[in-house]
């Protein structure tokens, strides 16, 4: 499939000698009991939704330039999370404080407010 000759192309020493090619099982079929009751309605829409219809190279272009805008909307919102990430964290780094700067195995704070000291 083309995942696997994706992941196979980006790591080619992930097969050894004993990997051998094996066949796929069949598509997942569905009994027709699955399909009658009061869920059906949820089943029915959900595969009415699904176009078996051959679709136009300009209704093809069209469809994808609408979901490259949706990619590039959500590719510009993760964009501005990770700029706020790193201003924290250079923010934090540059006052020495902060959630990056935490680091527990060195607090010495018990119970009641006493400290302990280590003596080498």
């Amino acid at each position: 499939t083309l995942l696997c000759d994706i992941i196979l192309g980006q790591y080619p020493g992930i097969c050894t000698t004993v990997d051998v090619p094996s066949k796929r099982d069949p598509d997942l079929t569905g009994d027709y009991r699955l399909f009658k009751g009061s869920h059906a309605a949820d089943i029915a829409i959900a595969t009415a939704n699904q176009s078996t219809r051959h679709i136009s190279r300009h209704q093809m272009i069209a469809d994808l330039k609408v979901v490259s805008t949706a990619l590039s909307d959500k590719k510009q919102l993760v964009d501005r999370v990770i700029q706020a990430l790193e201003d924290e964290e250079a923010e934090a780094a540059g006052t020495g404080e902060g959630p990056f700067h935490a680091n527990p195995a060195n607090e010495t704070d018990k119970e009641g407010g006493d400290t302990e000291e280590f003596v080498e």
